[in-house]
């Protein structure tokens, strides 16, 4: 029998919307019955005082007028209320029988006139409410005193006195009728709340399972949409994530490969030629420098190449701050120009530099100019045969415009968004396949945006291609 029980997760979001759900229909009803049962005597002495003073006071504004007796006697026999105007010495004067005009019996001794009327009769204000009990009486009664006005011989004051009746059966019957309506509403809470919790926490526990599956290798799960908009927007995200995920994956292996194989050659290159020169041309002087040129030409790919990765690293890892300084970008440009002029033979490329305007832009100058280098070398490898490439920086209306032009295979436009991603050379395959690790671009790309500076590339096929950044003139 025990292993049948059902088990509760009292961490679970069902089981805690069920329970603030309970604990609110509870704290309704604990509110109703202090509303009806407990605080329904203070109500109702409450309601019973404003009603007399309102009573009071709009009598008070109508002493003077014709209609006065007739609305004092209306207002006593529709309220249940005794009304009567009694003069300083506590004698009636309205209303009177026949016999009570002859002799104006007294309602009040003066001791009684003077602490109900205490205030009133000296001016110090127009009248007073409150509750007292009367010994002829068992419940409590509301007393209204106010002064109305004087004549030459009196002043006229108002007594309006209606008694508290107790509200003990009332109660009862509410507690009653509350009893049975806290015993459904109680049932009612407890059934409809669990039906709502379940309802509410469905699409997160099948949320959750869902994350479980992705968690165990099963990136092909999908997290639907269901009525809730904040839901939507999770899954949603966790859809985005799901898709980077498997990026992040497919780049992972792509990563392990293209490393391993980039690795890979130039390794191989330089262990045959060590084991020519070894073997071979060890003896024979020109043959062994050439070998050893080529060792060392593969010896600088693999060193390009873990600097590209480093710098890679640091850049998607943010561990160098961008240290912004005013520069001279055609100065920049023309540094890098002498720069390839020296490292490459002498006459084999034409480096043209077209300047206009003002130049001095905000950047990052280390960055910036590992940038330009690394689009200067993308020409390189791929230039035309006129073997020139175009470094322009030009001003315009406030933007500078950088731009590195060459005139060789160009990029078919299907693929032009696909050259700013990492290795992008070796998956593509058809695309400039032959030189570079694949990387130069992506670390462009990726210290333009670190400038935020708006990026792009114009290339047609067979005809060249223009890369370029704009950023605002300083």
């Amino acid at each position: 029998m025990l292993g049948n029980r059902i088990k509760i997760d009292k961490n679970s979001i069902m089981f805690t919307f069920w329970k603030y759900f309970v604990v609110f229909a509870v704290s309704i009803l604990v509110l109703l019955w202090l509303l009806q049962i407990v605080f329904l005597n203070r109500f109702y002495e409450s309601m019973k005082i404003r009603e007399v003073t309102k009573i009071g006071d709009y009598l008070r504004e109508e002493f003077r007028s014709e209609t006065f007796e007739t609305k004092v006697l209306n207002y006593s026999q529709r309220k249940a209320m005794t009304i009567e105007v009694i003069d300083e010495r506590g004698r009636l004067i309205f209303p009177l029988t026949w016999i009570d005009v002859l002799i104006k019996p007294k309602v009040i001794d003066q001791d009684t006139f003077d602490e109900f009327f205490e205030g009133v009769k000296d001016g110090k204000r127009p009248s007073r409410v409150f509750t007292t009990k009367f010994i002829n009486l068992e419940n409590p009664s509301i007393v209204y005193a106010g002064y109305l006005g004087k004549d030459a011989t009196s002043k006229y004051y108002i007594m309006i006195k209606t008694a508290l009746d107790p509200v003990d059966s009332t109660t009862d019957i509410l507690k009653r009728m509350l009893i049975i309506v806290s015993v459904i509403s109680l049932l009612l809470s407890i059934v409809l709340s669990y039906y709502f919790s379940m309802r509410l926490s469905k699409p997160l526990v099948q949320m959750s399972k869902t994350a479980r599956q992705l968690g165990s290798g099963d990136y092909e799960v999908h997290f639907d949409n269901v009525d809730y908009t904040e839901i939507n927007d999770l899954s949603n995200t966790l859809n985005y994530a799901t898709e980077e995920l498997t990026k992040t994956i497919e780049l992972r292996k792509d990563l392990i490969a293209n490393v391993s194989h980039d690795l890979k050659t130039p390794l191989t290159v330089i262990r045959s030629y060590g084991e020519m020169i070894r073997d071979i041309s060890g003896e024979d002087r020109e043959q062994r420098n050439a070998h050893i040129n080529t060792i060392i030409d593969e010896a600088d790919k693999l060193t390009h190449f873990v600097n590209d990765l480093l710098d890679l690293s640091k850049i998607e890892s943010k561990l160098e701050d961008v240290k912004l300084e005013r520069i001279d970008l055609s100065e920049v440009a023309q540094q890098l120009i002498d720069r390839f002029e020296k490292m490459v033979n002498p006459g084999i490329y034409k480096f043209t530099l077209k300047k206009e305007g003002n130049t001095h832009i905000v950047a990052d100058r280390k960055r910036l100019e590992q940038a330009i280098y690394n689009l200067i070398n993308n020409a390189i490898n791929y230039i035309g045969e006129d073997k020139e490439i175009i470094l322009s920086v030009i001003e315009r209306d406030g933007i500078v415009e950088f731009s590195c032009i060459d005139k060789g295979m160009g990029i078919p436009e299907s693929e032009l968004n696909n050259i700013w991603d990492r290795f992008y050379r070796v998956r593509a395959n058809h695309i400039r396949p032959e030189a570079g690790t694949g990387l130069g671009l992506y670390i462009v790309k990726n210290i333009f945006e670190m400038h935020k500076f708006e990026y792009g590339v114009e290339s047609e096929f067979g005809k060249g291609s223009k890369f370029y950044f704009r950023t605002k003139a300083v």
